[in-house]
């Protein structure tokens, strides 16, 4: 059975130009926390977070400024029940004792076109910098009248950097489960 983990980035879709709010939050109806991760070397396991919030800050001249977020790692759902409670036991997420996976971010930039976000991801108690690409579109006033962004950002983290360290191997001595760990998040934010 493979086993995988899922970190949560945000992605914001959005439609007409506007004077840029400074908190926005993320619409959990519009977003969505993927992840996937290699079972057997012949597939893929994905799942996805449904329990999560986070906040967007934007700065005056509307670019982005701050982002966090939190997940209920119990919310996991792979679409497979005994899949599920596996990876939510202790070998895996442990998320009786780390109800939380958490990004705070501390800095973003830009380089070579490309916006970056770097910030402290904390899986399973174990806290680590990260670096992610994203790209926001807005803000915008939807058609409803709010003021939204867009996020799309995809990463990859190692789950063996936050203590998810199982690490079975096949008789072709393959690792059962990938370590590379494919986060996908594609956020809608609204201004508060």
């Amino acid at each position: 059975m493979k086993h995988l983990f899922l970190i949560p980035t945000v992605v914001l879709i959005v439609a007409g130009p506007l004077k840029a709010q400074s908190t926005y939050k993320l619409d959990a109806g519009h977003t969505l926390v993927e992840f996937n991760v290699e079972r057997f070397m012949v597939g893929e396991v994905t799942g996805k977070f449904k329990v999560f919030e986070g906040e967007v800050e934007l700065g005056e001249d509307g670019t982005l400024t701050t982002a966090s977020l939190q997940i209920e790692s119990i919310s996991l759902d792979t679409d497979h029940e005994v899949r599920d409670g596996h990876l939510r036991s202790a070998i895996w997420l442990d998320t009786e004792n780390h109800p939380k996976i958490t990004f705070v971010s501390t800095r973003v930039f830009e380089e070579e076109g490309r916006q970056y976000l770097e910030g402290n991801l904390t899986i399973k108690g174990s806290t680590r910098p990260i670096q992610l690409a994203f790209d926001m579109k807005g803000p915008f006033e939807d058609p409803t009248g709010a003021t939204t962004i867009g996020l799309v950002s995809d990463l990859v983290i190692d789950r063996q950097n936050y203590g998810i360290s199982f690490s079975k191997l096949m008789d072709n001595g393959e690792l059962f489960i990938g370590n590379e760990v494919r986060i996908r998040i594609r956020a809608l934010a609204i201004a508060n």
